[in-house]
């Protein structure tokens, strides 16, 4: 996908990198072939940790969450797997692209 994208962006264009998962199941991590592009282009590709920015924008953030979702403004989709037991399931199925939304364990009721 990075690299499809490279081949598109427009000249001095910016990659936000925050996850790698594609590569957290092989045993060689590979490069990207068409890096030629992003001298040509002189593009930027910067990674980056949401904790990088908590100290910042994270009350905000907090916030207005919490606002969108009592006022169903912010839609989500949850895949719930109910006990611990099916932990180990439910993150191969995370890591395996079988999940959609946001991948949850249920352990107990509250």
């Amino acid at each position: 996908t990075l690299e499809a994208a490279i081949d598109v962006l427009n000249q001095l264009g910016r990659v936000v990198v925050c996850g790698y998962i594609s590569q957290f199941n092989t045993d060689e991590a590979y490069g990207i072939r068409n890096m030629a592009q992003v001298l040509n282009k002189r593009l930027r590709i910067e990674g980056f940790f949401v904790v990088d920015l908590f100290a910042e924008y994270g009350a905000k953030h907090q916030k207005d969450v919490s606002t969108w979702l009592l006022n169903k403004e912010f839609i989500y989709k949850e895949d719930i797997t109910e006990g611990l037991d099916n932990g180990p399931d439910a993150f191969v199925n995370l890591l395996t692209g079988k999940v959609f939304g946001k991948a949850v364990v249920k352990i107990a009721d509250l």
